[in-house]
């Protein structure tokens, strides 16, 4: 058990893949195992050492102790070297799953490694594009025969700053011209407003002014023709003129209220 565990341990592992497998020296030992082979796998060797231990031939049967003994070593000698073999094969089974395995982590690591000279060589491509840019920028104003130089360059910069600065300026001076126009045209407005209203009021007041004169006119007038009236008729008793007086100032009053009430409704009407 030993052996074996060292066979699987040993470091040249990696060296068993050309190595031959052990075989013993005698003929009885040939490349064929499995069934019907003279070499025995692993799998039917513990049922051969039985065969061969518990039933031997009948034709080859020992006579005495010295034979059944040699039998024995013989049969012993033949388990140890298929063991051997066994041990030799998985341990070569084994290196080359290991090599296997190895060359899969190559793998990833080769391709850990491409990736990241992917990104290396992106970013070296990203910078020569960029000086292939300037280069051509730089050719360009090389070879422009009206270009002037660094500092004509620096003093046209200044000018189309200061040009913006002015149009900024205008561009503000017109907006708040505009705002200011703008309030002025709202207190234009209101001012003819209030005007209108004034002109409106003043209208009314006119026309409520010369209905009220028209009243009192015709007070006038009415009050002559009964005086008019009374003389013709020779005068009438003392004790009666005062009501008379009273009712006619009553109906006097009472026109003119009504025609006063009348302007003003056509004042508001107009």
């Amino acid at each position: 058990m030993s052996e074996s565990s060292e066979l699987f341990n040993s470091s040249s592992g990696s060296r068993l893949l050309s190595e031959p497998p052990f075989f013993a020296s005698g003929s009885s030992l040939s490349l064929l195992t499995g069934p019907g082979g003279d070499d025995l796998s692993i799998s039917e060797l513990s049922l051969s050492d039985k065969l061969e231990a518990g039933q031997p031939d009948d034709g080859a049967l020992p006579n005495d102790a010295e034979e059944l003994e040699r039998l024995k070593k013989h049969t012993g000698r033949l388990r140890d070297e298929k063991l051997q073999n066994d041990a030799f094969a998985l341990k070569k089974l084994n290196a080359a799953l290991k090599s296997f395995s190895d060359a899969l982590g190559d793998v990833g690591s080769q391709t850990e490694r491409v990736a990241t000279q992917l990104e290396q060589t992106e970013a070296l491509l990203n910078k020569y594009v960029g000086i292939l840019s300037g280069s051509e920028e730089f050719a360009r104003l090389i070879f422009d025969e009206q270009w002037q130089g660094a500092e004509a360059d620096e003093k046209i910069i200044a000018q189309e700053q200061r040009e913006a600065e002015e149009t900024a300026r205008k561009i503000e001076a017109e907006r708040v011209a505009a705002a200011q126009r703008e309030q002025e045209r709202l207190r234009r407005e209101e001012l003819e407003r209030a005007a209108q209203k004034e002109r409106e009021q003043a209208e009314r007041d006119k026309n409520e002014r010369a209905a009220a004169r028209g009243g009192v006119r015709g007070v006038r007038g009415t009050r002559a023709s009964m005086r008019a009236a009374r003389g013709s008729r020779g005068g009438a008793p003392s004790s009666t003129r005062p009501s008379a007086t009273a009712a006619t100032a009553g109906t006097i009053t009472s026109s003119a209220a009504r025609g006063s009430s009348t302007t003003r409704g056509l004042g508001r009407r107009s």
